[in-house]
């Protein structure tokens, strides 16, 4: 660490603070940025060759860590914007039209494994939780989960193979509405 940075540092964080302050707006967060620069500048104090240099250095550093600030603040905007917009875009979907499941998938779960019929019926019927159904079933949690998995994989191929009218959602059943049956 260069002793000469730390002294700077120390000698001078009101003069950082208020360069933040002002292109921040909130001294709140001009703190927390002058942290983050502080740790910036003692970590890269080695990099100085010119005892002259380090107040045009410190300037840059403090610059590089207010434009990441900004790059961040702006990255987290866009995340969070894009997160409402597709809340907003699946709430909208699955609220316009009430759909239900195919119910082929009642008549095909008798003829799954029993385990598999159980846990589909108690976690994805009737919505219990999965550690209730591990308990009851006297079995681990990643058990239920395997089990699971592969319950629904196994209903998914006797969906693809006895309902081809349904093969993308399973949902809003057409091969029922038409009257035909699963084949």
């Amino acid at each position: 660490m260069n002793l000469d940075v730390a002294g700077i540092l120390i000698e001078n964080p009101r003069t950082f603070l208020r360069f933040l302050a002002h292109h921040l707006g909130s001294m709140d967060t001009a703190e927390e940025v002058l942290q983050q620069f502080c740790l910036q500048a003692v970590s890269k104090s080695s990099d100085i060759k010119k005892r002259e240099s380090i107040p045009r250095w410190l300037y840059r550093v403090l610059s590089s860590t207010l434009a990441h600030y900004y790059r961040a603040q702006t990255s987290t905007l866009r995340g969070k914007a894009e997160y409402a917009r597709l809340q907003s875009a699946l709430l909208h979907e699955f609220a316009a039209e009430p759909e239900s499941v195919c119910t082929c998938f009642y008549e095909l779960l008798p003829t799954l494994k029993p385990e598999y019929a159980e846990v589909l019926r108690r976690i994805d019927l009737r919505g219990e939780s999965r550690a209730k159904v591990a308990e009851d079933l006297g079995i681990t949690l990643n058990l239920v989960r395997v089990r699971l998995h592969r319950a629904r994989q196994a209903l998914r191929n006797a969906l693809l193979a006895s309902c081809k009218g349904c093969e993308h959602a399973f949902m809003n059943c057409e091969c029922v509405v038409n009257g035909s049956k699963p084949v």
